[in-house]
């Protein structure tokens, strides 16, 4: 017990450690959703209620509710901004003690099933996993909700009967995110799975396990209500694609904008299937001088089981989401990233169970695959943190830090209304509330916003990269007949137009019935 303990804190602190080290500035990465989450907290301490320093262009008001995103990871962000911490700095901590929980949880659930090589082993393929090291540079939610997921599969294979445990913990996950209810359906799944019980017990256990988060999610949508539609979406084809390639990317580890190695992802892919046929053609280990050894298997066939009930809940949750209630989800490395500690827990089991299974000559080739990814993986992840720590990501990129179309914001009056296809950058870098710009181009919509822009001596601050929530930027200036007032290589800054009777009247034209007069006479 004293070695394991001394193992799994050891190696969680130094995980906690290395996330901490590589959000150091100009990190963490600043994501769009970084003001909601960072906005949120720092209203929760200031003001006591969730409000999002965003507004939109026809509104009076420079905040408005939390609505998008739930509220538990600005919640959990609040906490050491109360106690003095930077709102960067804070989710820097937040992201640290996360990765190091999701690293100790994981490694307690692998070491009763496959030793301490195991632990160890499964550890370092967490960590090694580009969609892991990606979701922890930036302030994002996943690095938490990994934290809850992995505790969710450490609670259905540790305490298979606890009902309230897995309600609970998936209720913590609705609130961090909305995908989290996925765990509350496999909590439900679980428990009505257990053969070994009653019909009668199993649902018990079943609604116990989904009311934490129905309760959770209704109190919230009461308060703050979730801005989601509902709609049957179509355009499967590109959100496939993307998935595909994003398992081409995890399976062959390279930087998300290359071109897929194909041919190797396929090699990684054969190999893994002959792995899972070894293993599940592994012979149990029944004979009294192996009951460890069919300890060993019990628990690591309770940890597949939980696995791939989580799985099948959380994939099924995300394409149900992206059918009715948001097609613009992409099927990237960051809706990836929750299934890593699953898959990193079912892969390091399964390869124990065919190592045990097979010749030598197939333990090399096995050896040989796994070191391979392994110094692809580091490779990538080298790439991924070099690039943080020199430039920055997102909105803490070096192009935002310098930009002159940010110099030219810094320099106005603070009470100048600022209207701008990014808000999120001015308040990131210069801590000010932008409204954003209209999503539509009617002449009723451009009247009203030009009418707006003169009655708060607005400017509009257009970058030239197109944010796709909001109407192109050339569109907008033409509709509404803004002038160019600076212009820089990154953007340009318009007003409206002066209006007409700020123009000099012209000469009033000579009266015909007035009599001529006479012209001086001439002098000598």
């Amino acid at each position: 017990m004293p070695r394991r303990t001394l193992l799994i804190a050891g190696c969680a602190l130094a995980v906690a450690a290395g996330a901490f080290r590589v959000t150091a500035p100009p990190g963490p990465g600043l994501d769009p959703d970084a003001l909601q989450y960072l906005g949120a907290a720092r209203a929760l301490v200031a003001d006591g209620a969730l409000r999002v320093p965003l507004a939109a262009w026809w509104s009076d008001s420079t905040a408005e509710p939390l609505s998008h995103f739930p509220p538990g990871y600005s919640v959990v962000l609040a906490a050491p901004i109360a106690l003095g911490a930077d709102a960067r700095l804070a989710a820097r901590l937040v992201q640290a003690v996360a990765a190091g929980l999701t690293t100790a949880t994981l490694m307690l659930l692998l070491w009763p099933a496959a030793g301490a090589w195991g632990a160890v082993l499964g550890a370092v393929a967490l960590t090694l996993s580009p969609a892991f090291v990606m979701v922890h540079l930036a302030v994002l939610s996943e690095p938490l909700f990994l934290a809850l997921v992995t505790f969710a599969l450490w609670g259905f294979t540790r305490r298979p009967r606890d009902a309230w445990l897995h309600g609970l913990t998936a209720a913590a996950a609705t609130m961090v995110r909305y995908a989290g209810l996925s765990v509350a359906g496999a909590a439900a799944l679980w428990a009505m799975l257990d053969t070994s019980a009653s019909w009668r017990d199993r649902l018990r256990r079943a609604t116990i396990a989904v009311a934490p988060s129905l309760l959770a999610m209704m109190v919230w949508s009461r308060t703050h209500k979730p801005d989601r539609t509902l709609a049957l979406n179509d355009g499967w084809g590109a959100t496939l694609q993307q998935g595909v390639r994003t398992a081409g990317h995890l399976l062959a580890p390279s930087l998300e904008w290359e071109p897929v190695p194909w041919l190797a992802a396929g090699a990684m892919l054969t190999a893994l299937a002959a792995m899972s046929w070894r293993a599940a053609r592994a012979p149990r280990d029944d004979t009294p001088d192996d009951r460890d050894r069919g300890a060993q298997h019990e628990s690591a066939g309770a940890v597949l089981a939980a696995s791939a009930v989580l799985i099948f809940a959380y994939v099924a949750l995300i394409v149900a989401s992206r059918a009715v209630a948001d097609r613009g989800i992409p099927f990237d490395f960051r809706i990836a990233a929750p299934l890593v500690p699953l898959a990193t827990a079912s892969l390091v089991l399964m390869a124990f169970r065919a190592w045990r299974a097979t010749s030598r000559p197939w333990r090399v080739v096995g050896t040989l695959a796994l070191t391979i990814w392994g110094a692809a993986a580091a490779r990538t992840d080298f790439s991924q943190v070099r690039e943080a720590l020199t430039y920055g990501n997102d909105f803490a990129s070096r192009d935002w830090r310098d930009s002159p179309t940010l110099a030219w914001v810094r320099a106005q009056d603070p009470a100048r209304a600022l209207y701008t296809n990014f808000p999120c950058a001015i308040w990131f870098h210069l801590d000010r509330v932008a409204r954003g710009l209209p999503g539509t181009l009617d002449p009723a919509t451009m009247r009203e916003f030009v009418a707006r822009l003169r009655a708060t001596h607005g400017a509009v601050v257009a970058w030239n990269e197109r944010n796709v929530d909001m109407a192109p930027n050339d569109s907008i200036v033409m509709r509404a007949g803004l002038v160019r007032v600076a212009a820089f290589d990154d953007g340009s800054v318009f007003e409206p137009a002066p209006l007409a009777d700020t123009v000099a009247p012209p000469l009033p034209a000579k009266n015909p019935a007035a009599p001529p007069v006479a012209p001086p006479p001439a002098r000598h």
